[in-house]
Formats: C-alpha cells, structure tokens, sequence
C-alpha cells in the first residue's frame, strides 16, 4: 500500500512544512518514496546548518552540488533529482528561493553503475568482529551494528528493509522474519537460520538495549533510542570495513546483499544444483520482481567464472585430451 507502514522522517529546516507536504503528495500519488525522503532529509539538514533563514540563494545550492560530489554518481544523481523536484514544489508555493539554476546534467549510464564488490565468509567474520570492537562496547553500538551487518549478509536484505523492521516481525517459533516495507510495497516472509535467529534474539533482550520490545518498537536502534538511519548505517560499515583492514576496493553496504546472492549461486553450483530451476526462489526471496532483476545481480565475477569453468570441465572431458 502507498505510504502503509512509512514512517516520515523529521525536517527542521525553515522549508520543513513544505518538505513535508511534498513527501506527502508523493506517497499519496503511489510512491513509497522512503530513499527519495532520506535523501531529501540530508538536504533538509545543510539547509539548516549553511542557510537557516529565507531566502535561498542560488550560491547555497550551488555549494550543496559540491557536497554530494563525495557521493557515488548513481546517488548523487538520486539525490539531485529529489532536491530539484522538492525545491521546484517548494517555489510554486510561494517560497522565496532565487531562481532554481537548471538541473545538473546526469552521469552516463556506464559511470553510474558500480559492479559489485563480493565479501567473503572470511571478510565478514572479520568486519562482525571489527564492529563488536566499536568505541564503548559496554553501549549498545556495537551490538547493533555486528547484528545488522551479520543479517544482511545472512539473507540480502536491503538496508531499508532491515532498518524497517519492528520486534514483531520476527517469528522466533519458526525463525520466520516478515519484511513488511519491501520494495514497491511488497511484502515477504523470510525462513532464517537457527543461528540468524538466535543472533536477532540476542540483540533484542540485550540488556544495554533500553527500548521497548513492543510488537511495534524498531529492532535496530540507535544511542538516542530512536530508529537506526541508513546514513549513519554506511558510514559506520565504511569505517568498521576500514579498521577491519579489507581489501580495497572497500565495500558498500549494498555489496553485503551482492555477496549473499552470489555466494547463494556458488553454493548452489558446488552442491550440483540446477541454478536455472532454483533463480525463481531466489528472486523471491530477495523481493525481486523477476528472476531477470535476480540475474542482474550475479554479474560475471571470479567466483562465478570459476564454478562455470569447472563445470564446463565436467561435462568437457574429452577437450581436455585434446592435444595441440
């Protein structure tokens, strides 16, 4: 359902109220618009720090464009796209912004995309232990983060997803967990490992977890008791990949969600499996909308070259006795 179950996010800034309206229109319209208002959130907050009162001067937008330039095109060509789309709302209701300066042009299409970066079961062993080493351990930080990470890469999960997840939705009967936000307002159960769900339990009953355990109170939360951020989530595994000394190219907290797919295949492969026949319960469970959104994410990639050549091997003994 359009906007059932989103929970809003806070705008501060002076355009706050109407921030908030054109959220509103959006899910009204249809849209789950959850990355969209995150995004907006972010610019909400440099207008509250670098532009707290009207108006809006076209050098406080121009110098915003230079903050996100820190981001991945892909991202900051999202995040550009709401702010316009925002700010033009914004002006058509009376707000007093400077003329809006035309919207930057996009990326192309081949620099927007960034191939996945897969973690290994080593890695993330590593990169759990690094976040359980977080400053004051005897908080609930770092409790919060070696569960987060550990159950995206245990059932690719999107961060939203995660981050969306109330105490209720785990099943600890049968180690089911609901995600209720999915994608396109799309819902699905996720059966779990014993091992996920014991993890999940853990993190719940902590005692430094100080929040309520109601049906409705978020799973993930942060030091101020209130629902984890997908920002503060990437910026602390970006840290923690850091400390935890993995390869470069570092990972993004999306590759965790990659990494399950992939390995998910390679497993699959290893156990004899017919990949083709199983893609369609893949797909379901990562919330895709076909098996061709699933094949998307099992690019080319030195694990998957490797088990193809293997198998090709297998089934092409006699090119092996080939002699030149």
């Amino acid at each position: 359902m359009a906007g059932g179950g989103v929970m809003s996010r806070e705008f501060q800034s002076w355009l706050a109220p109407l921030f908030v309206r054109f959220v509103a229109l959006k899910r009204a319209g249809g849209y789950r618009f959850v990355t969209q208002e995150y995004c907006l959130a972010r610019f909400d907050r440099y207008l509250d720090r670098h532009a707290p009162t009207a108006p809006l001067r076209g050098e406080t937008i121009t110098a915003y464009l230079t903050s996100v330039e820190r981001l991945s095109p892909r991202g900051r060509d999202n995040s550009i796209d709401v702010v316009w789309q925002a700010l033009a709302f914004a002006q058509r209701h009376d707000a007093r912004i400077d003329t809006l300066p035309p919207r930057p042009p996009r990326a192309p299409s081949n620099f927007r995309l960034r191939h996945p970066r897969i973690i290994t079961h080593e890695e993330i062993s590593s990169i759990i232990a690094q976040a359980r080493n977080l400053p004051h351990p005897h908080q609930l930080r770092s409790a919060t983060y070696a569960t987060l990470f550990g159950l995206l890469f245990a059932t690719g999960a999107r961060i939203s997803e995660a981050l969306s997840l109330d105490v209720g939705d785990l099943d600890i009967s049968a180690n089911l967990l609901t995600i209720r936000r999915g994608k396109f307002g799309k819902s699905r159960i996720l059966p779990l490992k014993l091992s996920t769900s014991q993890a999940l339990v853990r993190y719940i009953h902590d005692r430094r977890r100080s929040t309520g355990n109601g049906t409705t109170d978020p799973i993930f939360v942060s030091g101020l008791k209130k629902r984890l951020s997908a920002d503060t989530a990437r910026y602390t595994f970006k840290k923690v990949c850091t400390a935890a000394a993995v390869k470069e190219p570092l990972p993004r907290l999306h590759d965790l969600r990659h990494s399950f797919s992939v390995l998910c295949v390679v497993k699959w492969y290893r156990m004899n499996r017919d990949v083709n026949a199983l893609l369609p319960a893949l797909s379901t469970y990562l919330g895709h909308v076909s098996v061709e959104n699933t094949r998307t994410y099992l690019q080319a990639n030195g694990l998957l070259l490797d088990e193809a050549s293997k198998r090709f091997s297998l089934r092409c003994p006699q090119l092996n006795e080939v002699k030149p």
